[in-house]
Formats: structure tokens, C-alpha cells, sequence
């Protein structure tokens, strides 16, 4: 696949910041996890519809009264443009990290288990990438499919491409289904190099952290920033 002819010619405009400190301001932790997800929702060349997850950890009192750290995560079947604080599951983190310790896990056990580690009651089912979510070893996190660094994953010399782009700062995955080795791949990858600040998965998208959200809304709009002026770079090479 020829990476330069994946997206139209006529597409020039970079990514835009959209996010306004004024809006975000007040909001608490989950409202301002919602804020974030919409601003990327709302913009179909970062997220298909149904597509790609958001996810925030922070400490919450469970119903015998203890302090539980859980995993807020986009329900399974949600529309990140449209999501409001009741499509997001919500997972104990202590019932899933241990999972980082196992060697493999079919998609039916995974479901169970993570069925068992609910905090939330009535809240959707969990995503099939709630583990990538987990495993990141981050406090919020974006897992995204824009189409510049799509446009790259899926090249034929994609890992090139974004190892030239991105260096150190990426961790390359291989393509695999989603599911549980995947989410382990990109835990793995993350804790074996300190200066990662990004996955990109092969022929299937991208994934971006940090210690809020307005940091990670940053990085995950610099990055895709990164790769649309990489390909117009490339484009430009070629005229």
C-alpha cells in the first residue's frame, strides 16, 4: 500500500486543538472524561462512529465503604461524539492487573472474569479493549483511529514510516485481533521503554496517555498532528 495515497490530496488542513480551558475547568474527573471524549468523537478523522475508547483511573469508595481504584472506561456499543458519564463501565483495577501475569486468555474467559470485576452496576458492558485501558500504565487514556496515523499503520513499510516519524517515542504493535495479548503487547511495550509516549498498532490505530485530561487530549491531538505533516512532508518529496 502506497502510504502517500491513502488520503485525499485536496485534505491539507491539520488536526485542530479543540479544547477550551474555560469548559473544562470546573468539570470533575469523569464529567471532564467525557469532555475529552466528545471533542475526539466529534471528529470523524480521529474517531469512527462506535470506534476507539476513552478511560480515566481515579480512587472511588466501593459499597463496603473501602477505597478501590477503578477504571472508568467507553462502554461497549457507545458513541464517543455523544457519550454521556452513564456509557462508561466501570472495572476494580485490582481484579485486573493481576491478569498481566497470565500467558493467554480466550476472548469468553476474558469477558467473564472482567464481568466479575464490575463496580459499577448498570452501566454498559465492558469494551473487548478494556485491558488495553488497564494495562497502560497511565491515569487517563486515549485509544484512537485517525486516519493520518492509520494511513501510516497500514503501509507496507508502516513500522518504518513511524519509527522514522516517531523514533523512541513509539511502540511499535503488530496487528492482532483485539483482545487480550494485544492489550498485554502494548503493556509490555510501555513498561519496557521509559521514553514512550505512544503505540501505534498496526492496520489498526493508535493509543496516547497522561496524567490528565487535558494532556492527553494534547498529545493525542499532537501526534496526529505529527503524522499529517509527515505525510504532506512526504507527499512534497515526491512532487
Amino acid at each position: 500500500m502506497d502510504v502517500l495515497a491513502t488520503r485525499s490530496e485536496a485534505q491539507t488542513l491539520l488536526s485542530k486543538n479543540r479544547w477550551d480551558d474555560t469548559a473544562a475547568a470546573a468539570l470533575p474527573a469523569l464529567d471532564c472524561l467525557v469532555y475529552r471524549s466528545q471533542l475526539l468523537g466529534q471528529d470523524r478523522t480521529i474517531m469512527n462512529m462506535y470506534g476507539g475508547n476513552t478511560s480515566v483511573k481515579r480512587l472511588e469508595t466501593d459499597h463496603m465503604g473501602r477505597e478501590v481504584e477503578v477504571l472508568w472506561v467507553k462502554g461497549s456499543g457507545s458513541d464517543v461524539a455523544t457519550i454521556t458519564e452513564q456509557g462508561f463501565a466501570g472495572l476494580r483495577m485490582a481484579d485486573m492487573l493481576p491478569l498481566l501475569g497470565r500467558a493467554a486468555m480466550s476472548d469468553e474467559d476474558m469477558i467473564a472474569y472482567l464481568a466479575n470485576a464490575t463496580h459499577a452496576l448498570n452501566r454498559p458492558r465492558q469494551s473487548i479493549e478494556t485491558l488495553l485501558h488497564a494495562f497502560t500504565p497511565a491515569r487517563h487514556v486515549d485509544h484512537t483511529h485517525p486516519d493520518a496515523v492509520i494511513s501510516l499503520a497500514c503501509a507496507s513499510n508502516g513500522r518504518a514510516l513511524c519509527e522514522e516519524l516517531w523514533g523512541e517515542r513509539m511502540v511499535w504493535v503488530d496487528f492482532i485481533r483485539p483482545g487480550f495479548t494485544l492489550s498485554k503487547w502494548i503493556g509490555a511495550g510501555i513498561r519496557s521503554n521509559p521514553h514512550a509516549e505512544l503505540v501505534v498498532m498496526g492496520k489498526h490505530g493508535l493509543v496516547t496517555w497522561g496524567d490528565d485530561s487535558h494532556a492527553t487530549y494534547d498529545r493525542t491531538i499532537a501526534v496526529i498532528q505529527e503524522a499529517e505533516a509527515f505525510i504532506q512532508q512526504k507527499r512534497g518529496e515526491r512532487a
